[in-house]
């Protein structure tokens, strides 16, 4: 088994806190505070790195494959900078890792969705964030005047939580077989951090456990508990073993993490450590807790109200109920 030794940078911008302020009339950004996890996980020596959006040994595959997926761009005029993957789950809503909207401008974002380009409406966020977000599903609505074709949307995963501490996960089965897709660059490509970079649609069948990460991050209990869902392209066992499908990879914010047999979303990447030498779990936030169900009630508001020009804080409002 592996012996690794993980680097904690402490970030000089904060992803998740107060309100969101911009100039901007049409966006969602929900005031909350972390999560109280402290009588169901131990998080307190954790800690969740973002993604590098790269891949190893995965496979490309053509977006008419998967006409839901979509990827996210910071640019009102070009297909560049890339950003993250999205999921289309509902006419003009997709669903990515929040922490990949929360320093977007509504106006500059856009969707590219079945070739197509679509402005941003709104971003909705957790109103309760969890620990450096790895819990945690972002909402774009777009404008529906922008695309005007066919919707191709996945299903979410049907079964609510019945716990906090994850136990309902364990409990589960996750035997069927699951892939993982989103655009991503090649493994050393990206420590080249230009904007222009091109990103490319992959697959990777994966493997979902909850003690993945808990044994692999934790180094022989230096680091605290991670006893959350997370996928890696081989079993415990394998990695144990340095069996060499261990060395293939994928991990991207927002990548689509589903189930092969009924094509259902079971959550988006959210979260994971690099490192150089071989590959680690990727965390994965699964589609349905309270907070994700709040959002996306929120989103369908939001999609339903046909307003072109909105006063500052409308949709704010509007999903709060007022």
């Amino acid at each position: 088994m592996h012996t690794f030794y993980l680097t904690i940078l402490v970030l000089n911008t904060q992803i998740f806190g107060d309100e969101y302020v911009d100039n901007f009339e049409d966006i969602v950004w929900q005031r909350y505070s972390l999560r109280d996890e402290k009588e169901s996980l131990n998080l307190s020596k954790t800690f969740f790195p973002p993604l590098k959006n790269y891949e190893v040994n995965a496979t490309q595959v053509s977006e008419d494959v998967y006409p839901w997926i979509a990827r996210v761009i910071h640019s009102r005029h070009t297909d560049k900078p890339h950003v993250c993957t999205a999921a289309c789950v509902k006419e003009e809503i997709f669903v990515t890792a929040a922490r990949c909207i929360a320093t977007l401008h509504i106006t500059y974002t856009r969707v590219i969705y079945k070739d197509h380009r679509i402005f941003s409406k709104a971003f909705i966020v957790p109103s309760n964030g969890s620990k450096q977000g790895y819990d945690d599903v972002g909402f774009i609505v777009v404008h529906k005047r922008y695309y005007m074709g066919v919707w191709n949307t996945i299903d979410i995963y049907p079964l609510n939580r019945t716990d906090t501490a994850y136990e309902w996960f364990r409990n589960s089965s996750f035997n069927d077989t699951h892939k993982v897709v989103g655009y991503t660059i090649k493994k050393g490509f990206h420590r080249i951090r230009n904007p222009q970079s091109d990103f490319f649609l992959t697959e990777l069948e994966v493997f979902i456990d909850i003690t993945l990460c808990n044994e692999v991050y934790t180094f022989n209990n230096l680091m605290g508990d991670f006893n959350v869902p997370c996928y890696h392209s081989c079993t415990l066992d394998d990695y144990r073993h340095d069996e060499p499908r261990c060395s293939m990879y994928h991990g991207v914010e927002g990548g689509a993490v589903f189930n092969t047999k009924t094509n259902i979303l079971l959550g988006v990447a959210t979260w994971g450590a690099f490192y150089s030498k071989y590959e680690l779990p990727v965390g994965l936030s699964v589609v349905n807790s309270a907070s994700f169900y709040e959002d996306y009630a929120c989103a369908m508001k939001i999609q339903d109200d046909s307003r072109v020009e909105v006063e500052n804080g409308f949709y704010q409002s509007l999903c709060n109920g007022h």
